[in-house]
This record gives structure tokens, sequence and C-alpha cells, in this order.
């Protein structure tokens, strides 16, 4: 259960253990808001968790992440109701010998968002039902391939009576802002880096753009995909040195410095050499300004022809400096500018929230959800979105961007 108004904690873990998911909205089988079992609340039928445990089967999929599976319980259930269910679930989960993840319930409430915090009286004491639920789901940690990442340990103000998360964590004292998300993706992902080696997101050069057609079933279809040369156009609010076959379109009061980089320059790791960084050249991207608006900045792009029913993802290995300001989001994505479809491999917050991406170091690896071509044109974009009205300033690296069947 991925929020729209943020970056999720699951695709946080991925960006940041290097790619090692492969997600897709075909896989993702809840929905916002659910219980664990079915339920009328506000005039709304919620089928629960348990009824869509049939479709999460049939995916196939070799892990799954629950996040928060019992929060809306707390409305009306008791712990027992809930773990009843869960149980169930659980059971049916690992007994097809899919590994699973459970993200525990997340506080409810803060210091800004008072009525979210849970009631704990008598007559209502749903904390103490928070608190067991969470506690039993601890107790499944380490068995029949179930992990747990205990949540409120990231996110909860410890001194707090009311169980409520930490300032800033979430945007409405239960959703999980950009920065809440964040910091449980750090710990989703050192456990992925445990479990599952790196796989090779990325193009193996320019050399893997089909030469005949008809041989590579899965060939990259965009160029220069590790940035080569000084040879793109620069747009306007965009300076200095823009790798062949990309160009920018820069906008909403930002400006941009390019420059080419290599590995030896800063702290960047490639994800293909655990040991060190390979000697690549990177594109670097300065930015700076003061937003006048929240509409995505494109600060790379470049038009990629297709052939209608070509079934296409894109990726990019990307590093972010400490200090980013201003921003809400960086993120990559496939944009037809005949239907509009924007296939993100993040989303960003809408434009009436002013959340904040963290400003902690952070790289990683960026893959969009596939998507079948419905014409012979699209680009291939990696933005930024910035908050109306702040001060810009971040600087951005990319190792490789591209968009293909076969990645």
């Amino acid at each position: 259960m991925l929020f729209s108004q943020t970056t999720g904690a699951v695709h946080w873990a991925n960006f940041l253990s290097g790619g090692r998911a492969v997600l897709e909205p075909a896989d993702m089988v809840a929905r916002n808001g659910e219980w664990t079992g079915p339920m009328t609340w506000n005039s709304i039928d919620y089928p629960g968790l348990m009824s869509r445990v049939d479709k999460l089967l049939a995916t196939g999929v070799g892990h799954v992440v629950m996040v928060a599976p019992s929060a809306n319980d707390r409305n009306a259930w008791t712990a027992t109701q809930s773990i009843a269910n869960l149980n169930a679930i659980i059971d049916r989960i690992v007994g097809a010998g899919m590994l699973l993840t459970i993200l525990l319930d997340y506080p409810h409430g803060a210091a800004a968002y008072t009525n979210m915090r849970l009631s704990n009286t008598s007559a209502s004491p749903q904390l103490d039902h928070w608190n067991a639920v969470n506690r039993w789901l601890l107790t499944l940690h380490g068995q029949r391939g179930i992990r747990v990442v205990d949540t409120p340990a990231i996110l909860a103000d410890f001194n707090s009576a009311e169980g409520q998360a930490a300032a800033g964590v979430t945007i409405d004292g239960l959703h999980l802002s950009t920065a809440g998300a964040y910091a449980v993706g750090r710990v989703l992902a050192r456990e992925w880096r445990r479990l599952y080696p790196l796989g090779g997101a990325l193009p193996f050069g320019q050399a893997e753009r089909a030469g005949v057609v008809g041989i590579n079933p899965a060939p990259m279809i965009s160029n220069s995909p590790y940035f080569p040369g000084t040879g793109g156009t620069l747009g306007a609010g965009a300076t200095g040195q823009l790798a062949s076959g990309w160009q920018t379109q820069l906008g909403s009061g930002v400006s941009a410095a390019y420059s080419k980089v290599s590995t030896t320059a800063f702290a960047g790791r490639s994800y293909s050499d655990d040991d060190g960084p390979l000697s690549k050249d990177w594109q670097q991207i300065t930015l700076s300004g003061t937003a006048s608006g929240t509409g995505d900045v494109m600060i790379l792009r470049q038009a990629v022809n297709s052939t209608i029913g070509d079934v296409l993802r894109a990726c990019a290995e990307i590093e972010v400096d400490a200090g980013a300001a201003g921003l809400s989001g960086i993120g990559i994505y496939i944009f037809h500018s005949g239907s509009g479809q924007q296939i993100r491999a993040f989303g960003t917050p809408p434009a009436n929230l002013a959340d904040a991406m963290p400003s902690q170091a952070m790289a990683g690896v960026m893959r969009t959800p596939r998507w079948t071509a419905d014409s012979n044109l699209f680009y291939l974009q990696l933005s930024a979105k910035p908050i109306n009205g702040a001060s810009v300033s971040a600087t951005i690296r990319v190792r490789g961007f591209a968009a293909g069947r076969g990645l």
C-alpha cells in the first residue's frame, strides 16, 4: 500500500538498494485504507486484505511487502480480531513459498496532528490494541521466511504517552511524508542488500542498441546511456557541458549548471562494482534559483523512437549530494506527449503539498514500471519538482540513463 501523496518506503528501498526489486503496478494488490478483513465503515464497503490473497498468490512474486497492514482496524476492531485475520493471511503467503516482509503499523498522530492520535480509554483502548498487534507481529520475525521492520522505532516520538509520530515524518499524522518514507526505506534497503545480489538494471553500453533487426529481442532503444561527449543541447537557464544526445527543458524559476565529472571526483560508488567506482564519466547537474512554480523541471531529456507494442522500461543510476533543498522530489519517467501518459519510477507530492525530499546524501538506481508503447515517439526524462517559492539548491549526478525492452 503506497500512498499517492509521497514516494513510499518500498520505492525508496528499491532506489537505495540499487534497483534490486522489480516493482510493477499489477503486483500491487491491496489499496489505501484497507482493513484486514471485510468491513463497512462510514458507508464504505472494504473487502479486506484477506479477500486479496488469491490475487496476490496468482502474481507469482517471490517477495511480498505488507505495509502497516492493520492500521485501519484501529477504528473499530480489537487486537484479537486483527491478529486472527493477519495470521490467516500470513499462513497463506508463507505457505505458498513467498518471502514476507511486514512493516509494522505506523504511529498515529503527531504534535501537529493531535486529532489523529489513538485513544486509550476503557471504552476505546485503541493504543493498547495497536501495541498488542505490533508486539505480536514482532514475534514472527525470523520465522518461516518472515522479516519484520520495526517502523515505530524509526518514526515514533518516544517521549509521547499517546504513541504519536515524531515531527516531520508524516503529512497528516498517519500517512508518511517523503522524509518518513525515506527513513523506513533505508532500513528496508539494508534487508534487500543482504537477501539479493545486484541485478543488471543498466544497459551494457551504446553497443546494446540493435544493429541487425531481429537478432536481439530486447535492445536498448535510447541513445548515449553513459553520457559521452559534450555536444548536448542546453536550453534556457542551462549553462556548462551537457553530454551528446541529451537536452534540457528547465522552468519554474530554476537554473542549472552542467558539467562532466569522473567518479574519482566525488564519493560515488558504481553499483556494478561494490569495491569502488569505475573510471567512467558522470553527468553532473547543479540546480539553483527561487522556484516560481511546481511544474516538473526537465534537467535531462531525450526524444526516443519506439515501435508500437514495444514493452519498455527506463532506468538510471543517480547520486544526490547532501544539502539538497527546495525540491519535493527527483525522478525519472517516460512521457508520451500524444496521450500524456507518464510512467514514473518515483511519484512526487501534489502541487499543494510542500513535502520536501530528504537532504541527506543518497545514491541508487531508479527503474520505472514497464510500459507498452502506443506511439512511435516518447521522451525519456529526469525531472526535479520544486516547491513553489522555495530557494532551490541541489547537486545531482547521473552515471547511466536509458530505456529499452530488456532493462
